[in-house]
């Protein structure tokens, strides 16, 4: 029997079933109506502190801070592809997103343990910086070695108007449609590069 492919997503908006989650919801039926499982990680209902600097991870291969970012670290591993979901605010990521995006760092270590998955993201602002927020993410999934979509956005000012959105709403499915497309080409990564480039090259030529 065919293992079915396993989707996280990551919701970092603070407004319950407002203009992402909505978009973000769309995204995981889709997935859901094309065989994958799926998985919300709902950040406003988690308690996570920011990473502190300490450099435990380096040595460790995770972080010393106990708390819900525990939950997410295990649905981020299990899964074959990851969707972050984002309001953006002052041409960025929210708070508490990129909360959590700064405790993955400890996933980088001693290898990459996000590399050859599948990265997806949706965004909906106000009026502008979709694409700020998007270049972020893409650094983000290069970094980690991880093989990413196009992202789905929109735009909106009152909560649920991204509902009648369609092509924000037609754009979350093929992009959804695109992450599975990836999963099932199983591309990967050479295991040799399981380092991010500037420590693969200071490793290997001792700099």
């Amino acid at each position: 029997m065919e293992e079915r492919m396993q989707i996280a997503a990551i919701l970092g908006s603070m407004r319950k079933n407002g203009n992402t989650e909505i978009l973000l919801d769309t995204a995981l039926d889709e997935a859901q109506k094309n065989g994958a499982t799926v998985s919300k990680l709902t950040l406003r209902e988690m308690t996570i502190g920011p990473c502190d600097g300490c450099g435990a991870c380096f040595k460790k291969g995770e972080c010393h801070i106990k708390d819900d970012m525990d939950k997410v670290y295990s649905e981020m591993t299990q899964a074959d592809g990851i969707i972050w979901a984002t309001p953006v605010y002052f041409w960025s990521m929210t708070a508490m997103t990129k909360l959590a995006m700064d405790r993955t760092f400890a996933l980088a270590f001693p290898k990459l343990k996000l590399m050859n998955k599948v990265g997806g993201l949706v965004m909906v602002a106000g009026g502008r910086g979709c694409l700020n927020t998007a270049n972020i993410f893409h650094m983000y999934f290069n970094y980690n070695h991880m093989f990413s979509a196009e992202f789905a956005s929109g735009y909106a000012g009152e909560k649920g108007a991204i509902a009648k959105d369609n092509y924000a709403l037609n754009a979350a499915k093929e992009m959804v449609h695109q992450m599975i497309s990836l999963m099932q080409a199983d591309l990967k990564f050479p295991e040799e590069f399981r380092s991010p480039l500037p420590r693969y090259v200071r490793d290997k030529y001792a700099l």
